[in-house]
């Protein structure tokens, strides 16, 4: 009898425009792992802005987290927290979670600005999360403007200069990350270099083509619950991340190629 698909504990908003939740769906199911999906916010938004982030009660999708955990999960992916007392919210489940259980590997996609440019998350949120989650022995995937949101740097600072990325990187790590994979796809260089920091470990930076004429709503969801399926499913976090990368890539060029 085949062994049961690991399952993910997927915690993060709703957006019916193909990000969020459906695009973590989507990635899991790619790398055969299971979803349990709970959602933070519905919101309303497309390429061209926010209408509405509609976020739930913190109180709420809490207790469901905490329900839908009681069934073995193998791994934990954090979208978007619609505010600090959702940080909160998401830290607390972290230390629930992690009863007995150090090597859960937990995944955190710090969304703060939607792909329009909207903030989801004021400077108060960006600070609770810098301080209350971000070190609870987390595997964190920012791009790299939220990567320098998160670092208190300048965005530009990281656009082209790959070794204030790892000045970057290894501040978050000071921070209590379990490890940092820096996504380089808004950086400037050619091919694209994303860094894979991990603690007493080595960077390794994992290079692929940069794809011109291709958008996707929610890369950042698939790329971050991707890997969470890869270390859910005993992957390293290299090949995880190696696996994630070429995951989101293909999906790209299927929408450069219509």
């Amino acid at each position: 009898m085949n062994a049961p698909a690991p399952r993910v504990l997927v915690v993060a908003g709703h957006d019916p425009s193909g990000a969020g939740l459906d695009a973590d769906r989507d990635a899991l199911q790619a790398v055969g792992v299971s979803a349990i999906g709970v959602a933070t916010a519905n919101t309303d938004q497309d390429d061209q802005g926010v209408r509405s982030v509609g976020a739930r009660a913190a109180d709420a999708w809490f207790r469901e987290a905490i329900e839908a955990a009681q069934e073995p999960v193998h791994a934990v992916k954090f979208g978007l927290l619609p505010g600090a007392a959702h940080v909160a919210r998401a830290a607390q489940l972290v230390v629930h979670l992690r009863r007995g259980r150090d090597a859960l590997p937990i995944v955190l996609d710090p969304v703060i600005t939607a792909s329009s440019g909207t903030r989801f998350l004021v400077r108060e949120a960006v600070e609770a999360m810098r301080g209350e989650l971000v070190g609870l022995d987390l595997v964190i995937t920012p791009n790299l403007d939220e990567a320098a949101e998160l670092a208190r740097v300048p965005p530009a600072a990281l656009r082209n200069d790959l070794s204030a990325r790892l000045d970057v990187a290894r501040l978050l790590l000071g921070l209590g990350a379990r490890a940092v994979v820096l996504k380089g796809g808004h950086g400037d260089e050619e091919p694209v270099r994303d860094l894979v920091l991990e603690r007493d470990s080595r960077p390794v930076w994992l290079d692929h083509a940069r794809i011109r004429g291709g958008t996707l709503r929610g890369s950042g969801c698939r790329f971050a619950s991707h890997l969470a399926g890869g270390l859910a499913s005993g992957a390293s976090l290299v090949d995880a991340t190696r696996a994630a990368g070429t995951f989101v890539a293909a999906c790209i060029q299927a929408r450069a190629g219509r």
